[in-house]
């Protein structure tokens, strides 16, 4: 199992380099004093990441008195900086990775920085080419945002004559299904950081109890409720029912780029006609059909995650085992024995009294991460209220579909039906902030929302 200790920081001259898994639990504090001398991160080797991990992460630089460069951003990382409001300012961009392709070719990353990529998209518009023909995955119009700040640049490069015609519905429908792509793979990214958060604290506890259990034998010989290998045992199991979430909702969102990349190929087909536009929008809808039930299955891993949790806060015996025994007449050497076996110091503290406090300290210290445990899994419920708002809005795609592609309806009315729906049912930072970059000029405002003075949730 990973945890938070698999997140380091790598000095190089003037370099700081990121490396592992940027996710909630992740200590950052202890790295400042490096980071706020850093001129450049590179962030190359940051496998995983999660929302709030790189949140923090972002504003944590932000604060830095003098600008700093990100570099090498891994094009998942740099995905979700895309959402943050101020990012490209005074957090500078170096470099990034694209991703490029040609065709029969699998995908292949490489460096680029977002003036070279702006000037392409000058020159080609937002659907662009590398000059050795692979075909840049991704629109210009996202990846360049923080230089261009404008929405609306680069230009679209549609190539039929039909997609100019109709650039209105060509761009809606792209735009939802890049922000269908991401919100799933930020409901991926925070799934996993749950699952490492809540193994990290499991793992912590079981340390904890097996102490425990194991200095208990010196004060009870008889004592006979031992729980730490069986909760132990229990850790393989709830990694792989975490895990088989974060799979699930990975395999989703690689659907959905490859419905996104396939509209990126029809834009820049010349032959390409209103059909082909709304028979991938088609199989997009029908994709979605996966989320329903996996929305169900959250919410059953989350209860059975839960029910498992708790049992290793199943501990009253040892705690009253120690609670009840009459310590004073112990000699400091048989002190200091119960002490080394609690993986204490053994030349301090030798007294019942301050011991036994110590030992409470540690029923405490499981507590807490049982606690921790428990805010968590309310991570499993929040991905479920997201996945099912896409389907909310799915449905009402699926509603008005054909008659969108027979005309008998206007595909605006269609579009702000959409919206609607996703701005009166955004819960989380991560849907706002998505919403606000996939449709910048949007007007409709969460009047009527439920949630206009709500709190910020995250995961």
């Amino acid at each position: 199992m990973e945890n938070q200790s698999d997140f380091e920081v790598i000095q190089e001259g003037s370099i700081s380099k990121l490396k592992g898994h940027l996710v909630d639990s992740t200590q950052l504090e202890a790295h400042v004093q490096i980071l706020s001398k850093a001129k450049e991160i590179s962030l190359k080797e940051l496998f995983s990441v999660s929302w709030l991990g790189l949140q923090r992460f972002y504003e944590m630089v932000f604060k830095f008195p003098n600008k700093t460069l990100l570099s090498d951003i891994p094009p998942h990382v740099y995905r979700i900086l895309l959402l943050l409001p101020s990012f490209g300012k005074k957090v500078g961009v170096k470099s990034f990775m694209i991703e490029v392709s040609k065709p029969n070719q699998e995908k292949k990353k490489i460096s680029m920085t977002i003036e070279k990529l702006a000037e392409i998209g000058k020159k080609q518009g937002c659907f662009a080419h590398l000059e050795d023909g692979s075909r840049i995955s991704g629109s210009l119009h996202h990846l360049c945002r923080p230089l261009f700040n404008d929405f609306s640049l680069p230009k679209k490069n549609f190539s039929s004559n039909w997609c100019k015609k109709n650039e209105g519905i060509c761009n809606f429908f792209y735009e939802y299904s890049c922000f269908m792509r991401v919100t799933l793979e930020m409901c991926s990214l925070a799934q996993d950081s749950t699952a490492r958060l809540i193994e990290e604290s499991l793992q912590q506890i079981c340390m904890r109890i097996s102490n425990l259990e194991f200095g208990v034998k010196t004060i009870d010989p008889n004592f006979s409720e031992y729980k730490s290998r069986s909760l132990m045992s229990l850790m393989p199991h709830i990694h792989e029912v975490s895990k088989s979430v974060v799979i699930g909702l990975n395999l989703s969102s690689t659907t959905f780029e490859a419905v996104s990349e396939t509209f990126e190929a029809i834009f820049l087909s010349e032959r390409m006609v209103g059909p082909e536009l709304f028979d991938q929008m088609d199989y997009f809808i029908k994709f979605t059909d996966q989320l329903t039930p996996m929305a169900r299955s959250l919410e059953d891993v989350g209860v059975e995650l839960g029910d498992n949790t708790l049992k290793y806060g199943e501990i009253s015996s040892l705690r009253k085992a120690f609670e009840t025994f009459s310590g004073r007449d112990l000699s400091e050497k048989n002190i200091a024995t119960l002490r080394r076996k609690l993986k204490m110091d053994q030349y301090t503290n030798l007294t019942w009294e301050e011991t036994l406090k110590e030992i409470q300290n540690e029923f405490k210290l499981i507590q807490n991460e049982l606690g921790r445990c428990i805010v968590a899994l309310q991570g499993f419920d929040l991905v479920r209220q997201v996945l099912e708002h896409r389907v909310g809005e799915v449905e009402i795609l699926r509603d008005h579909f054909e008659a969108v592609r027979s005309k008998e309806m206007h595909w605006e009315k269609l579009k702000e039906l959409v919206l609607i729906k996703i701005v009166d049912r955004l819960v989380t930072d991560q849907e706002k902030f998505s919403f606000a970059f996939f449709f910048p000029d949007c007007t409709i405002k969460q009047n009527d929302s439920k949630l206009l003075n709500g709190e910020t949730f995250f995961f």
